[in-house]
């Protein structure tokens, strides 16, 4: 149970440093060229969304990788 616990502690760890790399990383594009003037609210939605989904992407990833090394003490 003990290792559940800090799995889940770490997985949401992950997620929040991967969400505000890609906050940070989605922000640098200027996606506000794209959007129409008088829209800024909706592009800054767009924005978040964006980072979130991005940053879940790259959470998974990082948490399989991990899950998948530990995985590999059990083959020797």
């Amino acid at each position: 149970m003990f290792q559940l616990g800090i799995h889940a502690a770490l997985s949401i760890f992950i997620y929040l440093v991967t969400v505000g790399l890609s906050f940070q990383a989605v922000k640098s594009l200027r996606l506000e060229k794209f959007i129409t003037k008088g829209r800024i609210f909706e592009a800054r939605i767009l924005i978040i969304f964006t980072a979130i989904a991005l940053g879940y992407l790259v959470g998974t990833f990082v948490i399989t990788f991990i899950d998948t090394s530990m995985q590999l003490s059990n083959l020797f």
